[in-house]
Order: C-alpha cells, then sequence, then structure tokens
C-alpha cells in the first residue's frame, strides 16, 4: 500500500486521525437538545458542535473541487462537508475512546514509521512534519486494534484505511449516540453518516486474513 493514499490531504478521502490523552477523560456532561435556525450546526458530540462553517473546504480547495466538478460543484461541495463532518465525528468519539482506555502512544512504532517514510514525506513536501504523521498513524492503529478487540465484527478494506474494523466503529458510535453524547442534526449528514455501517460492504476482508498484531507499514 502505497504511503501517498495515506498522506493525501484532499477532502474527499480524509484520514481518521486519532490522539489520545494522557489520562482518563472526565466524564462528559448530556449536551443540551440542539437549536439549529442557521443550520450552520450538523452534529453535537460530547457537548461540542460540529458545524459547516468549520466543515468547509479552504478557498483553494474549493477552487479545485469547482474546476473538477463543474456544473456539479454544489452537490460535490455538500459532500465534501459531510465527508468533513463525519471525520470530525469519528475524531471527537474516538479521541474520547482512547482517553478512556488510556492508550499511551507506541513511541517504538513512531520510530519505525518515520524512519520507512521519511524521504517519501520529503519529496512530496507534505505541509506536516513526518513526525506528526507518524504519531497520528500509529495512534489511529492502536486505537483500532483496542476498538477491534473490544468489538470484534467485519473489518474492511478502504483507500484511507487498508483494515477498518467497520462494525465496531459501528458499535462504538451507537453507543454514544445511546447515551445522548453523539447527535446529528442535519439530516442529510445523518443519513451519510450511518449509511456507511450498513452492508454489504465493497471490500470486506476475510476474517482468517484480519490481523492487528502488528501495523500496515511493517
Amino acid at each position: 500500500m502505497g504511503i501517498i493514499v495515506f498522506l493525501r490531504v484532499s477532502l474527499l478521502i480524509s484520514l481518521f486521525v486519532f490522539t489520545a490523552q494522557s489520562a482518563n477523560a472526565e466524564p462528559q456532561s448530556q449536551p443540551e437538545p440542539v437549536q439549529h435556525s442557521d443550520g450552520n450546526i450538523l452534529a453535537v458530540v460530547l457537548g461540542q458542535n460540529v458545524t459547516r462553517t468549520d466543515a468547509m473546504p479552504n478557498e483553494k480547495e474549493q477552487k479545485e473541487i469547482k474546476e473538477q466538478a463543474k456544473e456539479d460543484y454544489e452537490d460535490m461541495l455538500d459532500y465534501v462537508v459531510r465527508v468533513n463532518a463525519s471525520t470530525k465525528i469519528y475524531e471527537l468519539v474516538l479521541e474520547d475512546y482512547a482517553s478512556k482506555k488510556v492508550i499511551e502512544l507506541n513511541q517504538t512504532l513512531v520510530t519505525k514509521f518515520t524512519e520507512k517514510f521519511a524521504s517519501q514525506v520529503s519529496e512530496q513536501k507534505s505541509s506536516k512534519p513526518i513526525e506528526e504523521i507518524a504519531r497520528k498513524q500509529v495512534m489511529q492503529y492502536q486505537t483500532e486494534k483496542a476498538l477491534f478487540e473490544e468489538f470484534g465484527g467485519r473489518v474492511v478494506f478502504r483507500q484511507s484505511n487498508p483494515q477498518m474494523p467497520i462494525d465496531a466503529y459501528k458499535a462504538l458510535l451507537t453507543r454514544y449516540r445511546q447515551n445522548n453524547q453523539l447527535q446529528i442534526v442535519d439530516e442529510a449528514l445523518k443519513e451519510a453518516f450511518w449509511d456507511v455501517f450498513t452492508p454489504p460492504f465493497q471490500y470486506e476482508i476475510a476474517p482468517e486474513n484480519v490481523d492487528f498484531a502488528q501495523p500496515w507499514w511493517l
């Protein structure tokens, strides 16, 4: 699997970016019912608003989308906003999950990732330093491993994630929704968000080939 796939900053295939905190999270208060007369608030996760403004691509990205989509620009822009908003929801939930699990970043894996891909990142002139990319990739792997160990279920291949424990994601997100810690208030986003977890899946990995013993880059 080429590293370029995992370093793309295109909003069409956003990476899941997870960071763990060093201690257990404080109990989260239940969010109040959402008022969104202007439609800007798309979701509320652990009391934090996920807004259309925050999910909107920057001017450069909008220009690129417009050049590619042409007359379908508005539809594509809405799609990208939904992708960005969904990614933010994943981040917030999984950061909380990793914190509660007290997942500590494996520095050995960070070093191995950095050593393997430093030259390629330099050649691609990434806007992010290799160390930051390495930390995010390692934490993603560690968090998903813990997720799979707790919930099990099916695993699928994605361009942005070669081994995504999709049933485990759904189980965790459903738990947060049932605890009123995840509220998607925009109907279009809600439908698209949960549809991702509805089988059949295009690239489901056979159970005997699922292996979280080590990350994909080793």
